[in-house]
């Protein structure tokens, strides 16, 4: 799996207000950062499902033949 890394340089340096996590019926899970100027970020946090299959010999199940992943 690829690892992203999300950065945020317009946030840095602010002063945080509030700082919430919502359980929202429609986005899911949210972070809401909210900043003495006014503005806000948001971030949804979802889960995904993927499906991880290693083909290998039976005496040797740490060196696989080949592995897939289905995200």
């Amino acid at each position: 799996m690829e690892n992203v890394r999300m950065d945020f340089p317009e946030v840095a340096g602010k002063t945080i207000t509030e700082l919430s996590v919502l359980d929202d019926p429609e986005f899911g899970r949210e972070l809401l950062l909210r900043f003495a100027d006014g503005t806000q970020l948001s971030v949804a946090i979802g889960v995904t499902q993927t499906v991880d299959a290693r083909y290998c010999r039976e005496e040797e199940p740490e060196r696989p033949i080949f592995t897939r992943r289905d995200p």
